[in-house]
């Protein structure tokens, strides 16, 4: 989702492995549950063009960090790999909480953090921006479980109109690998590979769950595809969309990113697609606005490495919306990205294993159940 300017990187592996903590996740396996949640959008447009603020859904965890287990509030994203936690020091009075309480990292009164020295900026715009200092420091998920020495981004100053933490699940560029939280436990002994995936734990698609080092099986509609990931960000090679018979083109390396709630493509393939769903009598063709009955048993294919996946044309409107006004949420860009509304009904694994960086994805289904394994 964001740009990294400058990480720490390689320089701070010694540190890492030098103090790490031993213990073991359930069945070998990490387990994150996901909840739903409204935030201003800044919608991805081009450098130099202005950006457009909207109410849109993202994915979201709370984690404990450091000795003091403060509480935080981080937005999943595999658009980035480098964890971003506000610290205290950004005063950032924004930066809530479900509970409504502020939801700050205290890096001064962690006994535990370990300090690099060295500065840590990641930029998206003039206001929305992460600047501070890459700090070692343990990541609770769970009051009975942590991963121990993760290198984040202790943000000291963050821009106004985005004021969220950030858990990066991309792989990081080669001399960052500590910057991953998924290589963090895989480094510590507590996973047998570094992968992440997430899956949705039901068919409304609202609530997902983060796993790093395994699956849930019970959500899996046949094996993972592996396909090697082209540089630092997740992306995968979408062939077309199919809806209602009709085949559109797309024939472009992607961008996975659990980080944008939209789906952007390029203005032929969005027109095609809007003309190819359902006569809607409620709503004006053009006002980017769907009635859900419509959509709500009709699916389409989407095509990825020449393989066929199944979605629910609900993907096409925001997460959770019921009524007959939904907002749409594909646009025309000058690039592919397939978002979370997609994403949330597939499964997605990401492997940030060193020179062996790969997406996984596999068919989804609703189950009742949740048999988690391991990779």
């Amino acid at each position: 989702m964001l740009n990294n300017l400058f990480t720490v990187g390689a320089l701070f592996a010694v540190i890492a492995n030098a103090t790490l903590i031993q213990n073991q996740p359930r069945n070998g396996v990490v387990t994150l549950d996901l909840g739903l949640s409204g935030a201003p959008d800044l919608e991805k447009r081009q450098i130099g063009e202005t950006d457009a603020v909207t109410t849109v859904s993202y994915f979201k965890t709370i984690v404990e960090v450091g000795s003091n287990r403060d509480q935080v509030l981080l937005f999943i994203d595999t658009g980035s790999w480098l964890t971003q936690i506000p610290d205290v020091s950004t005063n950032c009075t924004k930066c809530l909480l479900p509970n409504g309480k502020l939801g700050l990292y205290n890096s001064n009164k962690s006994t535990t953090a370990v300090r690099t020295g060295k500065s840590a900026r990641s930029t998206f715009n003039a206001n929305a921006y992460y600047y501070g200092e890459g700090v070692l420091d343990d990541i609770w998920f769970g009051s009975n479980f942590k991963i121990p020495n993760v290198l984040f981004n202790d943000v000291s100053d963050i821009g106004s109109t985005w004021p969220f933490g950030i858990l990066g699940l991309a792989p990081p560029p080669k001399g960052s690998e500590n910057e991953n939280v998924a290589w963090a436990a895989y480094k510590a002994g507590l996973t047998s590979k570094p992968i992440t995936s997430i899956s949705a734990t039901n068919s409304s698609a609202v609530n997902l769950q983060l796993f790093l080092g395994g699956y849930s099986e019970s959500h899996l509609d046949g094996d993972f595809d592996w396909h090697p990931i082209q540089g630092t960000q997740v992306n995968a090679y979408v062939n077309s969309f199919n809806i209602n018979g009709t085949d559109i083109a797309v024939n472009k390396s992607s961008i996975f990113d659990y980080g944008n709630p939209n789906i952007f493509v390029s203005q032929e393939v969005y027109d095609v697609i809007i003309n190819s769903l359902p006569f809607d009598p409620n709503n004006k063709r053009g006002s980017r606005k769907f009635d859900a009955s419509l959509l709500k048993d009709k699916t389409f294919t989407l095509t990825i490495f020449g393989k066929k996946y199944t979605i629910p044309a609900l993907a096409f409107i925001v997460p959770g919306c019921t009524g007959q006004h939904c907002s749409s949420v594909i646009w025309p860009e000058s690039y592919t990205a397939i978002g979370s509304p997609i994403l949330r009904f597939l499964n997605l694994a990401v492997s940030v294993e060193v020179g062996n960086e790969l997406i996984g994805l596999a068919s989804w289904k609703s189950s009742n159940t949740n048999n988690v394994v391991s990779f």
